[in-house]
């Protein structure tokens, strides 16, 4: 049996100590994201999901499902990705409108064209700001770069989006 690298051992409880440093620094609060976008295949393609997510201040985690149609015509195929992603946010200055994050995380996705599918393993990088409508309203802008092992047709879409975001 291969051994993992010393590295990819110590991640889990660097992720965990990350959390936890995060834990003190704020208060806790949850929120929903319902979005939609652009998706870059090899034509650009409307994407549309949401996100669950549960903030320790300035860190936390979410959980986001997404979906884009099959385009024929171009040859993109219907994807849908489920990702697990650990998000770092700036300080709130005083009562600053504007919250800037970054983000990365993994999980599946699944691609379908025509009589062929392949379900793989992905992972994300990205950021965005989230901009203080009123209270509890905000209006989410993401960019991510997703890595899609043994992708069909696009190993590495990038995906921007627009979403409302509602805290609780």
């Amino acid at each position: 049996m291969r051994e993992r690298p010393r590295a990819c051992r110590r991640l889990p409880a660097a992720l965990f100590a990350l959390l936890f440093l995060g834990a003190g620094t704020g208060r806790a609060s949850a929120d929903l994201t319902v979005f939609a976008g652009r998706i870059s295949t090899p034509a650009a393609s409307a994407t549309r999901g949401a996100a669950l997510g549960i903030s320790l201040q300035p860190v936390g985690i979410e959980f986001e499902y997404a979906g884009t149609p099959a385009d024929r015509a171009a040859g993109s195929p219907a994807r849908r990705t489920g990702l697990f992603n650990l998000i770092l946010a700036a300080p709130r200055r005083g009562k600053g409108r504007f919250r800037i994050y970054g983000s990365v995380g993994g999980g599946l996705y699944r691609e379908r064209l025509d009589t062929h599918a392949r379900t793989g393993l992905a992972a994300s990088a990205g950021g965005g700001v989230n901009v203080s409508l009123a209270e509890p309203l905000r209006v989410r802008l993401d960019y991510r770069v997703l890595a899609l092992r043994g992708a069909v047709r696009q190993r590495r879409p990038r995906r921007a989006y627009v979403g409302l975001n509602v805290a609780f």
